[in-house]
């Protein structure tokens, strides 16, 4: 058996005596942080979740003593709260899940978890969180939104970008989705825009709404392919990897 053949152990579908003896081992808990979002017409409203909980499955079927949490389904969703069909929670909400969900699990013995997140929203809810536990608790945590990709997608991807962080429902989305969960993504109803972003919008609070009233897409979606998916993922499930080895030093 290869490390990329390694049982994935999702922890709901443990029994107590299982959990307990898991738990014993003192392993690294991998918890997928996504949202209930508007992804345009050709996307679910949860592909922040689905990618988040296959990108946590590649990783734990690489990593010993490692077990997969129940995606976390709801995120902070601010800049597309106006689409239909995003719901989202405040960031006190958020901080006090994932804070909660911590150091219940260290409670028990796990010194390291690893959120895996989907969604750019829960960027401040992770750090915030990530220091409470630090601080209250000395847990080890680290904050994973798809690390290490910079030359990858510079390299696979066809389409520039429209800002050099934010991505949504994009060719870089669409694709990881055509690889993770590709029976969810209609690609008839997939359309292309290119709203002109204000010159402020990484200062200033910025609905996405105001500068594109009709649709959350950034980008062309009508390009992604699930090799370029594939491609990409991989690069960051590795990265992962390796910085949880790191962490446990």
């Amino acid at each position: 058996m290869t490390p990329d053949q390694l049982p994935v152990v999702a922890y709901e579908d443990l029994t107590s005596a299982e959990a307990a003896e898991l738990l014993a081992r003192r392993p690294v808990a991998l918890q997928p942080i996504g949202a209930i979002e508007n992804h345009g017409d050709h996307l679910p409203l949860q592909t922040d979740n689905l990618l988040a909980h296959g990108v946590a499955r590649q990783v734990a079927a690489r990593v010993p003593d490692s077990f997969v949490l129940p995606p976390l389904p709801h995120g902070q969703v601010w800049s597309t709260s106006a689409y239909p069909g995003t719901i989202s929670l405040s960031l006190e909400t958020m901080v006090a899940l994932l804070y909660e969900i911590g150091a219940s699990l260290h409670a028990q013995g796990v010194p390291l978890i690893a959120f895996v997140n989907g969604h750019m929203g829960n960027l401040d809810a992770m750090k915030l969180a990530a220091r409470r536990l630090h601080d209250e608790h000395g847990m080890k945590v680290l904050s994973l939104t798809y690390p290490g990709i910079g030359e990858i997608t510079r390299e696979v991807l066809e389409d520039e970008r429209l800002h050099p962080s934010y991505f949504h429902a994009c060719e870089l989305e669409t694709s990881y989705m055509l690889h993770l969960a590709p029976g969810a993504v209609k690609m008839e109803h997939a359309r292309a825009n290119r709203p002109t972003l204000p010159d402020d919008i990484d200062v200033s609070p910025t609905p996405w709404h105001t500068f594109s009233p009709d649709s959350p897409v950034l980008g062309d979606p009508t390009i992604a392919t699930a090799e370029k998916g594939r491609a990409i993922v991989d690069v960051a499930v590795a990265r992962i990897v390796e910085l949880i080895e790191q962490a446990r030093g």
